[in-house]
């Protein structure tokens, strides 16, 4: 029988070393348990190789990133820059093997914060398990710079996992740059790194005791020797990184240690067990360390963060009213020691409310303190900030100028934004709507092949025709509701009566045709022009409307009514008369709603129509002014009608 890892490359490489009269399964029908065991364990570690390639720094991360597409929130930490600017970090897609990193940043001290700066996510539909960022830290290193440190692994954890970091030089910039990810170890860091005395930088680096999670179980046995609260040292600025040692402890849960340079020179760590803190000493710079202890700092199985001040005192952040007592994942207080750890004082609640964890902080060099935590990471998915002093500490409520707590850095609105659309979905219902399309599928339309559906929205892929409802007629008298996107340079419409009556769909920035108000955006083509451009841009979604009732017309463009007007009204005859020679007719009724294909990729989603009542009347506008059309492009459209009505004349 040929060796494992012969077969593996032979499976994976798509030309197994089998003849061709050997059957697909023949290798693997004499495996024992242990070697088929062998095989899946080295399979597995083929896969966790997918880890390995750098992932991308996307610093252009909207719109698909904003905030009404993200619905989950666990916070990862906070810095400041040497200007002032705050940088803030956290986990979108879920505490899962879905999650990614997700960057913002604030100008002002905290008060506000910007939209998404940065993202890194790994997933991708081509790979066969989840890719996730799940944990990291940002960190102002002595020289300004910013770093990103996250790590990057199959699903949760494949037994090995890897510690990546990229950095900033220039953080307060209007474009940040980042340098190209790199990758320092195995394993997961989930907090700063610190400055020893010595000058050496100092970064703890979790390799998780207990080895691979879920199908990753038993991967990676060689690395055994090195798991444990691992500590790396940088002498060179974090050219390199070497490891130092590690502590093990019983009970392992992910660690997440925090060192601190006692006075004496002696390092003390404190991590996450599954019983609440423990802790041990290093005399020797982290090569070895004692037996761990139970920490007297009482916790949950969540995050902590203890941090050396400026003062010289050590800030401690915790769940707790007390330092012996804890009521979980709530009551998130701030301490201070003044000897070494031994005892703490203060006690500022920070936030009482339940469901909050993970802190993460810095001090600023004006002595303020920024830490930052989450709030029901699922549900409100909140990440905040508490901006405070050592006095407020001591004091047990705030007494500096600028101190503040419970500051709003994101929150997901994707939730939101559904049970919103929900609420619509059941107030159309109430009104009328039908649905014309389910997102699955192209029941009720037909076309030649070549749109497909693409996150729930008909998607014109390539060229091959329109495609079109035949579920039922356009009704008499009625109003349409859909979204529409553009590729760039895309020209495409909505047709809703017979012959050229269309709702233009346009680029108008990309396209030619955007020029002519007329064939822009939202105009009824070639007759109307809309009141003003109200499109967004390429890529991102526009809500459209379109109200016929009698021979009143009326076009909407995200939420504003650009277009209204009685085409029986004699002010709007000349442009009635354009469409005509083009080839529409408004007064047609009973056609066919269909989708155009103008050799540009374009997507529709959500079509819905109701019936206007007879109890119901529609207005045009008498205030309404579409956009002029004048000199060279008015030359060019009558030059076109010219050639259009020569050739009608020739056709007769």
């Amino acid at each position: 029988m040929k060796p494992v890892h012969l077969l593996i490359a032979a499976v994976l490489s798509g030309s197994p070393f089998l003849h061709a009269e050997e059957a697909p399964e023949a290798p693997f029908a004499a495996m024992t348990p242990d070697q088929a065991r062998a095989f899946e364990i080295e399979v597995l570690e083929k896969v966790a190789d997918l880890a390995l390639i750098p992932p991308v720094i996307n610093t252009s991360p909207l719109p698909k990133y904003d905030y009404d597409q993200l619905d989950y929130g666990m916070t990862i930490g906070i810095a400041g820059t040497p200007k002032g600017r705050l940088w803030a970090a956290w986990v979108a897609g879920g505490d899962s093997p879905e999650a990614f990193f997700v960057v913002n940043s604030s100008d002002d001290d905290g008060e506000t914060w910007s939209k998404p700066r940065l993202v890194i996510d790994a997933q991708s539909k081509n790979l066969p398990r989840p890719r996730s960022i799940l944990v990291g830290n940002l960190w102002t290193d002595p020289l300004g710079r910013l770093w990103l440190i996250f790590d990057q692994s199959m699903d949760m954890f494949d037994g090995r996992g890897g510690v990546w970091a990229t950095f900033c030089e220039n953080p307060d910039a209007d474009e940040p740059v980042w340098s190209a990810p790199r990758r320092i170890w195995h394993g997961v860091t989930l907090n700063k790194p610190v400055i020893l005395k010595s000058g050496e930088w100092m970064l703890p680096v979790s390799l998780d005791q207990r080895g691979g999670l879920d199908v990753f179980k038993g991967c990676f046995t060689e690395l055994d020797p090195l798991r444990g609260a691992n500590v790396f040292v940088s002498s060179d600025k974090g050219a390199t990184w070497d490891r130092r040692g590690a502590a093990t402890f019983p009970n392992p849960d992910w660690h997440e240690h925090m060192i601190v340079e006692r006075k004496d020179e002696t390092l003390w760590m404190l991590a996450r067990t599954g019983k609440g803190l423990m802790e041990t000493v290093s005399v020797d710079g982290g090569r070895t360390w004692a037996e761990p202890t139970p920490s007297a700092i009482h916790h949950p199985v969540a995050r902590f963060h203890v941090r050396r001040l400026s003062s010289g005192k050590i800030l401690l952040i915790k769940h707790g009213a007390t330092i012996e007592t804890h009521d979980g994942r709530s009551q998130l207080t701030a301490w201070i020691s003044e000897d070494e750890g031994r005892t703490w004082q203060g006690g500022l609640m920070l936030d009482e409310r339940k469901g909050i964890s993970y802190p993460d902080g810095f001090q600023a060099d004006d002595g303020t303190i920024y830490i930052s935590y989450d709030r029901n990471r699922s549900t409100e998915g909140e990440i905040l900030m508490a901006r405070f002093t050592e006095e407020d500490i001591l004091a047990k409520e705030l007494k500096g100028p600028k101190s503040k707590l419970k500051m709003l850095i994101s929150r997901p609105l994707a939730r939101e934004v559904e049970a919103a659309a929900r609420a619509e979905v059941e107030a159309e219902k109430s009104e009328g709507f039908v649905r014309l399309n389910d997102g699955k599928t192209f029941k009720g339309w037909e076309q030649s092949g070549n749109w497909v559906i693409q996150d729930d929205a008909f998607h014109r892929r390539e060229e091959g025709g329109p495609l079109t409802c035949t579920a039922a007629t356009v009704p008499d008298d009625f109003e349409l509701r859909f979204e529409w996107k553009v590729s760039a340079g895309c020209n495409s419409g909505l047709y809703y009566r017979p012959g050229q009556v269309e709702y233009q769909v346009l680029d108008n920035a990309g396209s030619p045709y955007g020029e002519n108000a007329r064939q822009a955006a939202a105009s009824l083509f070639f007759c109307m022009a809309p009141k003003k451009d109200s499109t967004k841009p390429v890529g991102e979604w526009n809500s459209a409307r379109v109200i016929c009732q009698g021979t009143v017309i009326e076009h909407w463009l995200n939420e504003e009514r650009v277009i209204s007007f009685d085409y029986n009204d004699p002010k709007w005859a000349r442009y009635v008369e354009l469409l005509a020679i083009r080839g529409g007719d408004l007064t047609g009724r009973g056609g066919n709603l269909w989708l155009q294909d103008h050799g540009q990729e374009v997507w529709f989603r959500n079509l819905r129509w109701r019936k206007i009542p007879e109890t119901e009347k529609i207005t045009a506008d008498p205030a309404f002014e579409p956009m002029p059309v004048t000199g060279a492009v008015l030359e060019k459209e009558e030059a076109r009608v010219k050639g259009m009505l020569e050739a009608k004349k020739k056709g007769k």
